[in-house]
């Protein structure tokens, strides 16, 4: 695949990038000053009194959110996917295993999901974590040098709690029931900490049972408006999934001051999924198959290690590096049987699957001040998967349905290597910037018994430029131009077609393109912020971007079977408005209720060029999105609470000839929480309180006709009970 050539304005931008980076280090060569040195006691002692006081969001020059960990278990949630919906910015969308994480709307690699700082594996799934697993949840609407910059929406990096604050031994009990199932889960977690040394080991065991009911109907309609197909449908699956966690990790600082640190995580997972399916029609032709009924049974071994290494200089320079090994083992079988409308047996598959996953990753930064208030850093990322997969797929001999055995065994190698250089610059008191570019080059190689060897190269170059403007000590201003991108996934580059059991224009086949080529965007963030001291703050902003060589989805018909494949259309821009704040009453005026109120609102406005409109917006994004959280504090050992979540619905023109409409979703969750103390206290959560349904509609504007399928499922209400102890 070709290099992506840098655009006009990438080329200006890297430029000034490249010209602030040079002058900050040619000001490193400089000898200090007799002001400069009678300076620096002075800007040394405002240092100082500046870190007691330390809010990122306010002091850093690179905008971020920090969400700590007393704010994302405040509501007892079971899941780090229900805590996540709450977070300013952030929905979930509908999904198997809680559905995919969005900054502005747009998932699908728009959004980058980050764990302590490296991409979260394939696949990952937000509700496998507990928020009390989590120490700190980072937001950063605008790109940085030292993290990936396949950001276009935004960056979500998910800190792993691991430093033993005091010797502490904890034991949390869990219940919760929904329409759906129970979900038992036990937490143990120990921590020691002495002079030099620190332990800790977190264990968790769950079991999530949980059921889908949904109905749907499928219908046709002719130009002239009439109907010529009309179906219904019914399914019914429950999926069971039982997991083990291990988490250990040390921490130990060495005589001469370095600091060596490990982490480790095992989790072992069984997840078990039957599902019947029926279909009924009423007008045109029958499907193949009517009845069918699919069982999967998944095995998961995951392991993870990082070592790192911090060393400080007496200069006051600091060298980090880390080292991390991680893999995973799955094993899949997948079996279906279907019957015609007969009654009469004319299906029956058999997949068996064996996925291995290795991977490791070397990085690393170096970090050091100069003179003229500058701090730069610069870094390197090196790291490569490797992924072979065992896939065999039987189908049985049936009249009109042929057998047939398929080998679709694969191998694939992915290799990232990546340099960054980057500077924090405070030209004034009250002016701060920040620089930086960072380079990636992606290597993928992959091969298959039943597809041609697979070749992608990407290189790319994301320059960033931040500034931080203090109009007065209360009020913040903040500009950030950058560049992003997002890869296509491997599953998207891979020409192996994954079949669907009644192929047609509503239920297509999957096939990757190789040919696809990143998608690269240029975006400018704009926001204005305010507090009132810790009784309030408000944060009012904007962003724009504009997206080369955006990928869309587009579903044809090819040697007779209808097939959905990725590829590259052109170009697309999304913008939007955010707002979000906080008041605490309590610390606005005496006397006032203990009442905590939070507020956000977004909304979103979006379009692809190369798709006819209205509604050509991306990757199904929602036009705005917002919430509404309240915590009271009645008594010393009480706290109440309740949160509203909204996520508008409507239609989504996905393709020229495809639309998608989706339900509104809206969500209430209320908590109640009894603390003796920090280590006795029992919480109460209810959740889903409206009880609404969820549907959406999925239609395809064939010639002579209009196709549509129609589905709602049903929403239920959940209780969880929790008790923590501690010891």
């Amino acid at each position: 695949m070709p290099v992506p050539r840098p655009t006009a304005a990438l080329r200006r931008t890297a430029l000034c990038s490249a010209l602030a980076l040079a002058s900050a280090a040619a000001a490193a060569a400089q000898p200090p000053s007799q002001d400069a040195a009678a300076d620096a006691p002075t800007r040394l002692d405002t240092v100082t009194v500046q870190a007691r006081d330390y809010d990122p969001r306010r002091d850093d020059t690179a905008s971020r959110i920090v969400v700590s960990s007393d704010e994302l278990t405040r509501f007892g949630d079971d899941t780090l996917a229900d805590a996540l919906k709450r977070l300013p910015g952030v929905s979930l969308s509908d999904g198997a295993g809680g559905g995919a994480i969005a900054l502005r709307g747009l998932g699908k690699g728009y959004t980058q999901v980050l764990i302590d700082g490296r991409a979260a594996p394939p696949g990952f799934d937000p509700a496998t974590l507990r928020p009390d697993q989590v120490e700190r949840i980072e937001l950063l609407r605008t790109t940085t040098a030292d993290l990936r910059g396949e950001a276009i929406a935004g960056t979500i990096n998910i800190v792993l709690a691991k430093q033993a604050r005091r010797d502490r031994d904890r034991l949390s009990f869990a219940l919760k029931h929904s329409g759906n199932g129970f979900k038992p889960s036990a937490a143990w977690s120990r921590t020691r900490r002495g002079d030099r040394s620190s332990s800790s080991l977190d264990a968790s065991v769950l079991r999530n049972d949980h059921q889908v009911d949904e109905r749907g109907i499928e219908q046709a309609f002719d130009d002239a408006g009439a109907q010529t197909l009309a179906r219904r449908t019914g399914l019914r699956a429950r999926s069971v999934r039982e997991q083990l966690s291990l988490a250990p990790a040390a921490e130990r600082t060495l005589a001469n001051g370095d600091r060596i640190a490990w982490r480790s995580g095992v989790e072992a997972r069984r997840q078990r999924k039957r599902g019947d399916i029926h279909w009924a029609t009423s007008l045109g032709p029958e499907l193949d198959h009517t009845d069918y009924r699919q069982r999967t049974d998944l095995r998961l071994l995951q392991l993870r290690n990082e070592l790192a290494w911090t060393h400080g200089f007496a200069s006051g320079a600091r060298l980090e590096t880390k080292l991390n090994l991680d893999g995973n083992r799955e094993r899949t079988r997948y079996r279906e049987d279907a019957d015609g409308a007969d009654g009469v047996r004319n299906l029956e598959e058999a997949t068996d699957s064996r996925l291995d996953v290795r991977n490791y990753a070397l990085s690393g930064k170096y970090s050091f001040a100069v003179r003229g208030a500058h701090t730069l850093q610069a870094g390197w990322d090196l790291g490569q998967d490797r992924r072979s997969e065992h896939r065999v797929q039987r189908f049985a001999d049936f009249p009109g349905f042929p057998g047939a055995l398929t080998d679709q065994s694969f191998d694939a190698r992915i290799r990232r290597s990546a340099a960054y250089l980057q500077d924090e610059w405070s030209p004034t008191p009250r002016w701060s910037l920040y620089l930086g570019a960072r380079w990636e080059r992606i290597a993928i190689r992959s091969a298959g018994s039943d597809f041609a060897a697979l070749r992608n190269d990407a290189q790319l170059l994301t320059p960033v430029l931040q500034s931080l403007w203090k109009l007065a000590a209360d009020r913040r201003l903040r500009l950030g131009l950058s560049r992003s991108y997002r890869a296509p996934e491997l599953r998207e580059l891979t020409p192996r077609p994954y079949t669907s059991t009644n192929n047609r224009a509503l239920d297509p086949d999957r096939q990757g393109n190789p040919a696809l080529r990143p998608e690269l965007a240029t975006g400018l963030d704009l926001a204005y912020e305010r507090d009132w001291g810790e009784a309030a703050t408000l944060s009012v902003g904007g962003y724009v971007r504009r997206i080369e060589d955006f990928i869309g989805e587009s579903t044809r018909l090819t040697d007779g079977r209808w097939v959905a494949s990725p590829f590259n259309t052109g170009d697309a821009s999304s913008h939007g408005l955010e707002l979000d704040g906080k008041l605490s009453l309590a610390k606005l005026r005496a006397h006032a209720p203990d009442l905590d109120i939070g507020l956000q609102f977004n909304r979103h406005w979006s379009r692809v060029d190369a798709i006819p409109g209205p509604d050509n917006r991306i990757d199904r994004q929602p036009r705005y999105t917002g919430g509404l959280s309240l915590d009271y504090r009645p008594a010393p050992h009480w706290t109440l609470g309740a949160s509203y979540t909204h996520r508008s619905g409507g239609p989504v023109r996905t393709a020229a000839r495809e639309i998608e409409t989706q339900t509104p979703k809206r969500e209430l969750d209320a908590y109640a929480l009894w603390k003796r103390s920090d280590d006795a206290q029992l919480r109460l959560t209810l959740t889903n309180l409206l009880r609404q349904d969820g549907g959406d509609t999925f239609e395809y504007l064939d010639d002579g006709q209009r196709l549509r399928q129609q589905r709602w499922r049903k929403s239920t209400l959940g209780v969880r009970l929790e008790w923590q102890l501690g010891f």
